[in-house]
């Protein structure tokens, strides 16, 4: 919006930009089942709301298709809307029609999501990044069910 559309001149502040969100995907050295390198780690910072969670979608199902194991680390994750809950619910469960593992990792923003919606927390979130590697690392695991 410009600011010439507002009679005082004032822009609120929601509609100065739109959430920030860094997407990082790198090969892991925790343990895992792709090997000795582990899992790749998609690491998600910033804030996940209806702008920007479908690239969080695509990123990661294109990993799912190259039958790639998967943690998406979401310590950064400062803010998520009710669209990123597909990050934390949804995609682990795609995970398994690929034949991968995917596991997640949350932050306090991530958890206060679950806590409303969901009142728990699936088997395949965690509090640490080692944690999720090793669930995916062990032998006939599928951690979305």
């Amino acid at each position: 919006m410009r600011s010439a559309e507002f009679a005082d001149g004032n822009i609120p502040s929601a509609t100065l930009s739109d959430p920030v969100i860094d997407i990082d995907v790198r090969t892991s050295t925790l343990p895992g089942l792709q090997g000795p390198v582990g899992p790749t780690v998609v690491s998600i910072s910033g804030e996940i709301d209806a702008s920007n969670s479908s690239e969080i979608d695509s990123r990661i199902q294109s990993l799912f298709a190259r039958r790639v194991d998967v943690v998406i680390d979401m310590t950064g994750v400062t803010f998520i809307g009710s669209c990123g809950l597909w990050a934390v619910v949804g995609l682990p469960q795609i995970a398994r029609t690929y034949g991968v593992g995917c596991a997640v990792v949350t932050s306090v923003a991530v958890d206060r999501l679950l806590r409303v919606v969901n009142h728990c927390r699936p088997a395949w979130v965690f509090d640490l990044c080692s944690d999720a590697a090793n669930a995916l690392a062990a032998e006939g695991v599928w951690l979305a069910s």
